[in-house]
């Protein structure tokens, strides 16, 4: 079995990687770049190799970012931000012949990780996304950080997101989030993204 994880630089999807790297899943990963920061960018592939990601990918997002922030409502930025990150890794998983997709998200957390914005997050591809850390209590997820070695490395200070809004919805519904979406040409803003994959290892 073979997924590719969303990788960020913080807490949550390292220990995601590890735990599904430990019950026998090639795990590969994609990391979407918003700075041109060579610090955080080391951050990430330490991150990766210190749990075993077979191969790490970089994407961009911010085109996708800068069109829905002069199109759309603001308030839904961070359901957008998710459901693109999923399209674009969807065709990299089909690419690298992936079974599945792996997120570290958490239920119960703010912006886009609260259940009714998982729920329209997830309709956005077809391809199965698995969630190991979902019902997790975040403090058992930084225990395991710690065991495994990437805690102190996940809590070294980053860039905050750009384009987080100043009221993110907590809730949402899949047809509204459908109707700022029309407004884009997200087929486009998809292979955009898709164009901007590299590989770093």
């Amino acid at each position: 079995m073979k997924g590719l994880l969303l990788l960020s630089s913080g807490i949550d999807s390292p220990v995601a990687s590890k735990m599904m790297a430990e019950k026998g899943v090639e795990v590969i990963a994609l990391h979407f770049n918003f700075w041109d920061n060579d610090k955080e960018n080391q951050k990430v592939v330490d991150l990766a190799k210190k749990v075993g990601v077979r191969q790490l990918f970089f994407a961009e997002l911010r085109h996708a970012h800068d069109a829905y922030r002069e199109n759309c409502n603001p308030r839904f930025t961070c359901i957008y931000c998710k459901r693109m990150m999923l399209r674009i890794a969807e065709k990299l998983a089909d690419k690298e012949k992936c079974d599945f997709l792996i997120t570290g998200e958490n239920m119960g957390q703010v912006a886009s990780q609260t259940l009714d914005n998982m729920v329209v997050i997830q309709r956005a591809v077809k391809m199965k996304v698995l969630q190991p850390l979902l019902s997790f209590d975040k403090n058992d997820t930084i225990k395991i950080a710690r065991k495994i070695g990437t805690y102190e490395m996940s809590i070294q200070k980053s860039p905050g997101c750009p384009y987080l809004p100043q009221h993110p919805a907590t809730t949402s519904r899949l047809e509204k989030v459908e109707y700022e979406e029309a407004k884009l040409n997200i087929n486009e803003l998809v292979e955009e993204g898709f164009k901007s994959v590299r590989i770093v290892f």
